[in-house]
């Protein structure tokens, strides 16, 4: 594995604060361009640590490490294996083919979250902070390993949430919530990499679309694990 990229700190809150990026119409408006020339003044070994909340309580749910991820979300992944194993009839085949559908229906949800909730911004101030909570603080520090994976408290409540959403599946919803944590778990580790490590192939493909995202185009190539979806609807990077 290549060596950590070195850093240096910049402080962009006051520009972060007033200026952000957004996917269609409002993109080209005053916000977008002045977010643009600020951008540029942000370099890719950026290594700063971002703060959400001044109540140390509420900052220590906002972050968490590989360690903890890893065994947080695996837990939360087997017990998706087990109650389809112990609680269904579903074959092996059938299972294998739900788990499959799920890890390619998580690129697009990985898309659609990305460009529509993430990049959710308007003139109205309350969205620049929700903007920021979310994920600004990311493209403000995006080295900061503490906020490149999703926290356990908001995570588990996501995917409480997801699995309401999935449960018209039926027998099926505890194989595909497996197979779909299983995408994330991909998308977060592919995150991880190009935000860390020097390009190394098979990531150098990925590592150059996203940091395009990051500091050149921001309102474009919003697939993380993949760019076939900015390919399909038409948002992959010049």
């Amino acid at each position: 594995m290549a060596g950590r990229a070195g850093a240096d700190s910049i402080d962009l809150a006051p520009t972060f604060a007033k200026f952000t990026y957004l996917p269609g119409r409002l993109a080209c408006n005053k916000y977008f361009f002045e977010f643009c020339i600020a951008m540029k003044k942000l370099q890719a070994n950026h290594t700063g640590k971002g703060q959400l909340f001044n109540a140390g309580w509420l900052e220590v749910l906002t972050r968490t490490s590989v360690p903890l991820t890893i065994v947080f979300y695996g837990a939360i992944w087997l017990a998706f294996l087990s109650l389809n194993y112990f609680n269904t009839n579903l074959s092996f085949f059938d299972s294998a083919i739900f788990y499959i559908l799920a890890l390619f229906g998580w690129t697009l949800f990985e898309y659609l979250m990305h460009r529509y909730v993430f990049h959710f911004i308007n003139e109205r101030p309350w969205t620049h902070r929700f903007h920021y909570l979310i994920h600004g603080v990311h493209h403000e520090y995006p080295r900061d390993e503490e906020r490149l994976f999703m926290p356990p408290l908001p995570g588990l409540l996501i995917i409480c949430v997801l699995t309401g959403l999935f449960s018209f599946m039926g027998n099926h919803t505890w194989i595909w919530m497996a197979g779909f944590l299983n995408g994330w778990a991909i998308y977060v580790g592919i995150h991880y990499i190009v935000h860390t490590y020097q390009p190394r192939r098979p990531f150098k493909i990925l590592w150059t679309h996203h940091a395009k995202h990051h500091y050149k185009q921001g309102n474009k190539a919003f697939g993380v694990s993949t760019p076939f979806w900015d390919l399909v609807f038409g948002t992959m990077p010049d």
